[in-house]
């Protein structure tokens, strides 16, 4: 198990509310065959003082890299981050996030493996609310067929996947289009050609709270919504049916437009020819 080194990405900006127990979380993990990459985008409170203190804690325990970029929205930092890591597998843990235990990356070393032709494992969401932890079981609904599950809603915990970093970089990484999911496409394209290892086990903590980009507030949850809409649109999925140019249904539908389109064309064409004969022979 000790072969398979990972990455750990955070991004932060103004993190200083909850990044110390997502640090802390980090340095307790039985597993250390890891590299922590943190991309910082000018943060202007006492994160970089709280980044500072980690890393003069943890030198020659494992490699942090850190760096700052500028503020160009989530997925650009993560891409970033991406860019900088350099182990087997990926794991994004956001600045309000923090690992369940201290054997979570061990158990996650662990299915990758026993499991060395898989490319991405994925659990069950976990949240923290107002200081309880709740298990979403949401991995019941993508075991028996993910990709359908998939398609209907975004229903894999980012925060609980894991994937090879080589897989990421060759799906493209995340969305960074405004009105779009920020991992929601990356699994649509993953899926397509390969299924996740899904595992009832959860890894990682999501703090809901009222910073939170995607369930800080009833409206905030609601443009989140619109936007895998919008994501499912682009992808070219339908709801429950998937991709809709692989599907039986579609395929006839286009063909039949194609057909009657060509039938217009031609008839508008002889309809022209038709008009002018008629035309012609009036005037003369």
């Amino acid at each position: 198990m000790e072969n398979i080194t990972i990455s750990i990405v955070t991004c932060t900006y103004n993190s200083e509310l909850f990044l110390e127990k997502a640090l802390k979380s980090i340095e307790s993990q039985s597993y250390l065959k890891i590299e922590h990459v943190i991309n910082d985008s000018f943060s202007t409170d006492s994160t970089l003082q709280i980044i500072n203190e980690y890393i003069e804690r943890n030198k020659g325990r494992y490699p942090i890299k850190f760096f700052q970029s500028e503020p160009n929205g989530v997925a650009n930092a993560l891409n970033v981050g991406t860019q900088m890591a350099s182990g087997d597998v990926i794991h994004y843990l956001h600045s309000d996030d923090y690992y369940l235990d201290r054997n979570a990356l061990a158990r996650v070393a662990a299915y990758f493996q026993d499991n060395p032709n898989n490319n991405w494992v994925t659990g069950n969401f976990l949240i923290e609310f107002a200081g309880k932890t709740i298990v979403l079981p949401q991995t019941l609904l993508l075991r028996s067929d993910p990709q359908i599950a998939l398609s209907a809603m975004n229903f894999i915990s980012h925060e609980n996947t894991f994937m090879k970093r080589e897989f990421v970089n060759q799906y493209g990484g995340f969305n960074e289009g405004k009105d779009e999911v920020v991992e929601y496409s990356l699994w649509l394209r993953l899926i397509r050609d390969e299924k996740p290892l899904v595992v009832d086990d959860e890894f990682t903590v999501f703090i809901i709270h009222k910073g939170s980009t995607s369930t800080g507030s009833p409206l905030k949850l609601l443009k989140a919504v619109m936007r895998a809409f919008h994501t499912q649109e682009k992808e070219k999925v339908i709801p429950l049916l998937g991709y809709y140019p692989e599907n039986k249904a579609y395929i006839w539908g286009n063909e039949v437009l194609a057909k009657t389109r060509k039938l217009i064309a031609q008839s508008k064409k002889q309809l022209s020819k038709t008009f002018k004969l008629l035309t012609g022979n009036w005037w003369s």
